[in-house]
């Protein structure tokens, strides 16, 4: 069969765009994404990179072409903060981590997980003064930090959230930076930033390690956590992870459950604070939960506005902006060829702008998830946790975790939006706001 050639993107052959390559990888892949139509290609260096938006294409390199395929390279440079976890192995070891990482996201941990998350909520609520002006991202980050330390270890690591949130930043930033920088001679500039995110990496390690060591000399002695279930997993061989193996996944499931999730909260509440409509529609679904006597911590918790209002905030702000792939071997996709070797990346980013899968796609709608609306999508139309066998694990969880923190916030508070004018994207590991977002918090008078 004779192929069609994949449309090129002009602007990845000139000095500029490779100029931004270098200065922030993230935001400039996304660009080339967002102007490629259903799919399109570009070189740097000798890398040949396919981006392909067609939900379709996207189902088939995902799902049913998804042996044909590792991870994109540029993914490895996690690793430097992350090691060998689910986000960036492949192969054997991503068989085994994901076996063994499974029961603890099982729909009744998951449910078991529901109380933490409402009692962090509340209490982030509680430390909150009426009037009072918060950064919201750094205040999600907080939040989402309390929770997931809770469900990994059943501890509170608030008195050292802000500290820890702040190394992962660092870690983040930095491992950005190693994508579009790791041929490149070492720039002088740099130095100090660099040293300060490898310190950052080190506390982060150290800390990890410390509760680890702790756990082993002393196993949990009521239901197990997340750490514990690691620690205590076993393949049907009896083998099982290493005190690095669980260090890795415990950081992966930081960067995954905080980072990711505190984004889209934070995206969530300025949008609800531009659309008074839609945070009119979650107060009232709090308050006619309350008085039904609907408790927090009961096991069908389930707030279905709130739950659509989370989705369309991860519509517009995919936790996991990109997702990347290195072909093993050549895969015909529509009329296309990607040849063995090319990398490729799809950007839920761009596939959730398709205007023929979401009318008017940067209006904010949660009606666009109402059951009926949701049965209605394409396959890989909505890929927010991406799709196919190598999904993001932690999914159920987060949508867990931001329908409950939503819910819980609309019942107690109103943030008024004090920040001027419009805050577009930083791309980096996550779609980070360009400035800080500023907002008054208004208690709720019941």
């Amino acid at each position: 069969m004779r192929h069609r050639r994949i449309p090129t993107l002009g602007a990845s052959h000139s000095l500029s765009g490779l100029f931004e390559a270098f200065k922030n990888p993230s935001a400039f892949l996304l660009k080339l994404s967002c102007t490629a139509g259903d799919i399109g290609e570009f070189k740097a260096g000798p890398v040949r990179i396919v981006c392909v938006n067609h939900p379709d294409w996207v189902h088939t390199l995902l799902v049913e072409q998804a042996s044909a395929f590792r991870k994109m390279p540029a993914v490895k440079t996690l690793s430097v903060f992350t090691g060998d976890g689910l986000l960036v192995n492949d192969g054997a070891t991503w068989v085994k981590h994901r076996r063994l990482a499974a029961p603890a996201f099982h729909r009744l941990r998951i449910l078991a997980y529901q109380a933490v998350a409402a009692r962090a909520a509340r209490e982030a609520i509680a430390s909150w003064q009426d009037g009072q002006v918060i950064d919201l991202e750094r205040e999600m980050k907080r939040l989402t930090l309390t929770i997931v330390g809770r469900a990994l270890f059943t501890r509170d690591v608030n008195e050292v959230a802000d500290g820890l949130s702040r190394d992962i930043d660092r870690a983040l930033d930095y491992v950005n930076g190693l994508s579009g920088r790791v041929t490149l001679p070492v720039i002088r500039s740099l130095a100090r930033r660099n040293r300060e995110a490898l310190a950052a990496i080190e506390r982060v390690d150290a800390a990890v390690r410390g509760l680890i060591r702790a756990r082993r000399a002393q196993p949990a002695q009521h239901d197990a956590d997340f750490l514990e279930m690691l620690l205590a997993a076993q393949t049907e061989d009896g083998e099982s992870l290493s005190d690095d193996e669980v260090r890795d996944e415990v950081i992966t499931m930081f960067v995954a459950g905080h980072e990711t999730v505190a984004t889209v909260l934070t995206w969530l509440f300025y949008l609800t604070a531009r659309h008074p409509e839609v945070q009119a529609g979650l107060e009232r679904e709090a308050r006619e939960a309350r008085d039904a006597g609907a408790a927090q911590n009961d096991a069908q918790f389930h707030r279905p506005y709130a739950l659509r209002v989370y989705k369309e905030a991860m519509r517009l702000y995919p936790g996991g902006f990109t997702i990347g792939r290195q072909a093993i071997r050549d895969v015909p996709v529509g009329d296309y060829l990607i040849p063995a070797g090319a990398w490729v990346m799809i950007s839920p980013y761009s596939v959730h702008r398709n205007p023929a899968i979401f009318p008017e796609p940067e209006r904010f709608d949660p009606e666009r998830f109402t059951p009926e609306n949701e049965r209605k999508l394409p396959r890989a139309g909505y890929i927010p946790f991406g799709i196919g066998p190598r999904a993001c694990i932690g999914g159920q969880f987060a949508l867990m975790e931001g329908q409950i923190i939503v819910s819980t916030l609309a019942e107690h508070v109103r943030l008024i939006n004090v920040t001027p004018g419009e805050v577009g994207i930083s791309p980096l590991v996550t779609l980070r706001p360009s400035r800080t977002i500023e907002m008054r918090v208004e208690k709720i008078r019941e």
